[in-house]
């Protein structure tokens, strides 16, 4: 394809991504996308944009703000901004998909809304792949139409899915996971959907569309949680900082903070038994697997209690740097809890790169972000722009990629179907 207005890097270069809507599952599928080396193309509206570009707390700087929550999860893309409501938005609109290889959004009412269907951008494109986000799926693939069609943000995915339940320590009936981790998981199930389709559309030169609701995007991930219910009877609610059915394993508050260490199975138990012995002086003999972590009846028997004891008092005792040197000293896999001023001194996560500034285009701030996730040998991706102003790109993409001229861009904008 011509006309590519973004650097050439990352294992994902030659592909172009159309995205619309915000908050937060689709657009950050499309970021995800855009770290790897696609060119993500961002149609936002005039005037307005991504209704997170204004949620606060704000990135402010002479005279000018962002939404803090909008920079976190935007860069590496263009910002066109059009009105795909308007006859001429939606043809320009069609014009641009001509070009795409996926489209991604999270708009929901898309057809209702926007008269645009998956009919119309096929016959326009037919090896485009079409990713729908939305909180409970598109009817044509099952389901309640009345549910389909109910609107979403994170924390609805979260209570339908289950999660609230299930993430809910004990002494509390309901939790609410923290920041909008339900929208991420939903838009890594976002791109692993985009790429499987993409790779069938270049096999045979069609498309086609690809569901992701949230509530089954978190409910693959919280399976062990229905699983074991409906096969064990086993309820996983309620487990708090611990697993119910081994030990250690879980969160343990230490002299100077909290740590988490997990030594499942036998052969991992008795190295964190050694390590424990030479840090106590207990006999390793007395404290064997099977009585003591093998189980729910094991840890709760007499032996595992007083094992249990005998560990935590050692961690009281003790500083987290002196606790993760011993156990990970015998291969236990032992960390202390992070917090953001952790990370930003700690050297592991800056020489991998996952502490990086961009630029904020709004504000002209410098703001920290994480680096790229995964990392390739052969093909990194790169962070070549932190976010966009909107439509910032409008007229770049107009004129290289549908050949308008000035004088019809100009056009446009004077009715409101696009802005820069």
């Amino acid at each position: 394809m011509p006309n590519f207005f973004t650097p050439e890097f990352g294992p994902l270069r030659g592909v172009r991504v159309i995205t619309t809507g915000s908050i937060i599952a689709g657009p950050t599928a499309g970021t995800i996308l855009a770290d790897l080396g696609a060119e993500v193309i961002h149609v936002e509206r005039p005037k307005v944009g991504d209704t997170l570009r204004v949620v606060p707390p704000y990135f402010e700087a002479d005279g000018k703000r962002i939404g803090g929550e909008f920079v976190c999860v935007t860069r590496n893309k263009l910002s066109v901004a059009l009105d795909i409501k308007s006859e001429e938005g939606r043809k320009i609109f069609y014009e641009l998909l001509k070009h795409a290889d996926i489209f991604i959004e999270n708009l929901v009412w898309l057809e209702e809304r926007y008269g645009i269907t998956d009919k119309d951008m096929l016959e326009a494109n037919p090896r485009l792949v079409i990713v729908h986000v939305s909180g409970f799926g598109r009817a044509e693939f099952g389901g309640e139409d009345e549910k389909c069609g109910r609107g979403s943000y994170d924390i609805i995915s979260q209570a339908y899915s289950g999660w609230c339940k299930l993430a809910a320590p004990p002494g509390m009936e309901v939790h609410r996971l923290p920041l909008y981790i339900g929208d991420y998981v939903t838009a890594l199930f976002g791109v692993i959907g985009a790429l499987s389709a993409y790779v069938y559309a270049k096999e045979t030169g069609r498309g086609q569309v690809v569901d992701v609701a949230q509530f089954e995007a978190i409910a693959r991930v919280i399976e062990m949680y229905y699983t074991m219910y409906h096969n064990l009877g086993i309820n996983r609610e309620g487990e708090g900082l611990r697993v119910f059915n081994t030990q250690p394993y879980g969160l343990y508050r230490v002299k100077d903070g909290w740590i988490a260490i997990g030594a499942i199975g036998p052969g991992l138990y008795q190295r964190f038994i050694q390590a424990l012995a030479k840090a106590t002086g207990i006999n390793p003999a007395d404290y064997p697997y099977e009585e003591c972590a093998a189980s729910p009846e094991a840890v709760n028997s007499e032996k595992g209690r007083e094992l249990d004891r005998i560990f935590n008092e050692y961690l009281m005792s003790h500083t987290k740097e002196e606790v993760e040197k011993l156990f990970n000293a015998f291969r236990v896999p032992c960390s202390r809890v992070s917090t953001p001023e952790d990370v930003v001194r700690d050297r592991h996560w800056i020489e991998r790169g996952d502490i990086i500034e961009v630029l904020d285009e709004t504000t002209g701030r410098l703001v920290k972000q994480v680096g790229i996730v995964p990392k390739f040998s052969e093909t990194p991706g790169r962070i070549w722009r932190g976010p966009p102003k909107l439509g910032s790109d409008t007229k770049k993409v107009l004129k290289g990629l549908l050949n308008l001229s000035d004088e019809q861009i100009d056009e446009l904008k004077a009715k409101g179907v696009v802005d820069f």
